[in-house]
């Protein structure tokens, strides 16, 4: 009995130096950062029950050491902590985003729009005036600057968040690799029942930490190294000892045929967007056929297909002019040139998706790349088969909905600019006729029809059947000679309009260089030589004719649209620039218009009047994923800059709730791992005092034993 009283005594003394070497290390580690607080796993001994007085105590075990932790708070606050970060990130870049649109401290892009649209009033009360007109272009100028640099700020956002984006891609494989190294060195240091590798299951957690802050991820724990960390929309970045990769890679486009489908071809791209393109066939069959087969696009994963100014769903014809090449005619679809690698066998149903950015890209060994990109739909939800949480999903939603929608609603409002200026501009005459006029706006095919997705033309869905006007002057006299139209078919009786289902550029050109009087005879000789020169119409007059001309009423829209006569150049913010006809020569900057005496007079203002009233005139602005009708460019603008701020503001109120929310979690993990000091200190107490009862009852076995020896003496 004294043997099992040293050995009781024995056993204690042990248990309160674990203890205590426990607690000592929970107090050196009480700043330590992902530190779990451990403690001793202490049981009962047993005891002898065969023995009489029987059940007696074999002492207590220290069977291992543990850490306090919580799984289901540490699964919640992984899972929280993937929106803060989202959110925080978000809030972060929209500021410097939302800077570039501040005009509260600095005139911006909205100051220079009243200053242009004033510039062409003051041309209106003195439009014969050779300074007002410079005014003007300079006016123009600063506009156009104004324009590229807001547009080069969203640019160089988007440049930095690809940088963001290599960079946090870089570091969430090495992260994957170190989890699933950590998991090797888990499996090879556990032995159940006796030892914990509880540093590498801190370090683990820490890890998986830091990769919810970068991606949203979740975790399943099956003990050990069988620990598995996965994209909450299901693949797998650690599994077990084996790690996979996320990659970023170029545009690339990816075919979805229907089982059924015998299409064998492919879709072609040319071009870049910060949306994503579903390309949805609508109409099968094979090219040539009537009707022709048709595809419809969206940008937003399906979810909302484009639509034309009147809501209805815009389908494309897909042709082949050439038919040689074995691929159809490239079409014109916001911002891509989309063809195909086969003309034969169009499916209803089969999809092509087009990528034409950089995406991310989840690598699966035997499937190939997976797209998770992660994508907002235009009615401000996360595509849930994407990536959707972390700082990926923060860069990758500022460059692509964010900046693409900005930019997108820019390019609208600069759209909208030069069409409705240069819809005026080309029907009116300045101070001087013109000899020569260069086409502002290149035709991608000549040969197809310009009101066609595939003749590629900005504001060819602008143009409408009807009719130009041009009139004649003498060169030397300035006197009025006559007048001209355009007959597209001279071998049918009266004059056949311009039809933009119909009549290419080559056609326009035919019709200028046989032009005819209001009554369908030819003029003799022909006023005008109309040539085409990579693309864009140029106008000359004969020199047999000894004649100027100045433009009349357009009711086709075509002179605009093909950028004869007009104020501006190129169709969206970026490219926005004067004409150079008329920076070179103001006087041809048109004021007035040919009157019903056609009488071009100095003096006439109705097209620098017309073209001042567009600062409040109501006009349709379009992104093909929003039309608006309601308001004027000034306005349309004023409420890009509004929208702009409300995104500030949801970024900063979601980073603010899912702060508060994530940090309450940190408190709950806290209050269960995390070390207390003063906790610790009374425990050190407590175990010192257990030491010594433990070294007492050893003290005392020995006195036993020492008397029992002494009854011989």
């Amino acid at each position: 009995m004294l043997n099992g009283l040293l050995n009781i005594g024995q056993s204690a003394l042990n248990a309160s130096q674990a203890w205590i070497s426990v607690t000592g290390n929970n107090l050196a580690n009480a700043d330590t950062e992902g530190y779990s607080r451990q403690y001793v796993d202490q049981r009962d001994a047993g005891g002898l029950t065969a023995t009489k007085p029987g059940a007696q105590g074999l002492g207590v075990n220290a069977q291992q050491i543990m850490r306090f932790f919580d799984a289901f708070l540490e699964r919640c606050y992984v899972r929280q902590s993937t929106n803060s970060a989202r959110w925080d990130e978000q809030d972060t870049i929209m500021t410097s985003l939302e800077n570039i649109f501040n005009e509260s401290n600095r005139a911006g892009l909205s100051s220079s729009l009243n200053k242009f649209f004033t510039a062409w009033q003051d041309l209106a009360l003195r439009p014969d005036d050779t300074a007002t007109r410079e005014s003007l272009l300079s006016y123009a100028e600063n506009l156009s600057d104004m324009f590229g640099s807001t547009m080069d700020g969203i640019k160089a956002i988007q440049d930095e968040m690809n940088v963001s984006i290599g960079q946090t891609v870089d570091r969430v494989n090495e992260l994957a690799k170190s989890i699933a190294d950590l998991n090797r060195q888990i499996t090879a240091n556990t032995v159940d029942g006796i030892s914990n590798p509880n540093s590498l299951l801190d370090k683990r957690d820490q890890l998986v930490r830091e990769l919810a802050t970068l991606a949203d991820v979740e975790t399943i724990d099956n003990g050990k190294g069988d620990f598995r960390v996965q994209l909450t929309n299901g693949q797998p970045l650690v599994d077990g000892l084996t790690s996979y990769e996320l990659r970023v890679m170029g545009p690339r486009s990816e075919d979805r045929i229907m089982g059924n489908s015998s299409y064998t071809g492919t879709v072609k791209f040319d071009g870049s967007d910060s949306h994503e393109y579903t390309v949805d066939i609508v109409n099968g069959g094979n090219v040539g056929d009537v009707p022709p087969p048709q595809f419809r696009v969206s940008l937003d994963g399906g979810k909302t297909w484009l639509r034309d100014e009147d809501g209805q769903e815009l389908h494309f014809d897909i042709t082949d002019t050439d038919g040689g090449d074995g691929q159809t005619d490239p079409v014109l679809v916001k911002d891509l040139k989309i063809s195909f690698t086969s003309s034969k066998d169009f499916h209803v149903g089969d999809k092509f998706d087009i990528t034409p950015k950089s995406g991310l890209y989840w690598i699966e060994p035997t499937h190939g790349p997976q797209n998770i990109t992660p994508q907002v739909r235009f009615d401000g939800t996360d595509n849930q088969n994407r990536l959707t949480g972390g700082k990926l999903a923060a860069y990758y939603n500022i460059r692509d909905d964010n900046c693409g929608r900005y930019m997108d609603e820019l390019n609208a409002v600069a759209s909208s600019l030069i069409w409705e200026v240069n819809r005026i501009h080309s029907q009116g005459t300045g101070l001087s006729m013109l000899d020569y006029a260069q086409g502002q706006q290149k035709v991608e095919d000549i040969s197809q029809a310009l009101g066609s997705a595939q003749a590629i033309l900005p504001f060819s869905d602008k143009l409408q059947a009807g009719n130009v006007n041009f009139h004649f002057y003498d060169k030397t006299t300035g006197d009025y000679t006559s007048s001209g139209m355009l007959d597209f078919d001279p071998a049918t009786p009266g004059i056949q309009n311009f039809n933009p289902a119909d009549h290419s550029l080559e056609d326009v050109r035919d019709a200028i260089n046989n032009m005819v009087d209001e009554d369908g005879n030819p003029l003799a000789p022909p006023p005008l030589n109309a040539s085409i020169q990579d693309g864009k119409l140029i106008i000359e007059t004969n020199p047999a004719a000894n004649v100027q001309f100045g433009m009349g009423t357009d009711s086709t829209g075509l002179m605009a649209a093909l950028g004869i006569n007009t104020f501006f150049s190129g169709d969206n913010a970026s490219n926005l620039a004067i004409n150079s006809q008329m920076h070179n020569n103001p006087n041809l900057i048109a004021s007035g218009q040919v009157n019903g005496q056609h009488q071009a007079n100095p003096g006439d203002n109705a097209t620098a009047l017309a073209i001042g009233q567009l600062a409040n005139k109501t006009v349709t602005i379009s992104t093909l994923w929003k039309t608006v009708d309601n308001q004027s460019i000034s306005q349309y603008y004023a409420n890009l800059v509004t929208t702009v701020g409300a995104d500030r503001r949801l970024s900063k109120t979601n980073a603010e709730y899912h702060g508060a929310l994530t940090s309450d979690l940190a408190e709950r993990t806290a209050s269960v791992s995390g070390v207390n000091v003063d906790e610790e200190m009374s425990n050190l107490i407590k175990f010192q005092h257990s030491y010594t009862a433990a070294a007492k009852l050893i003290t005392t076995a020995d006195q036993m034993l020492q008397t029992l020896l002494g009854l011989k003496q």
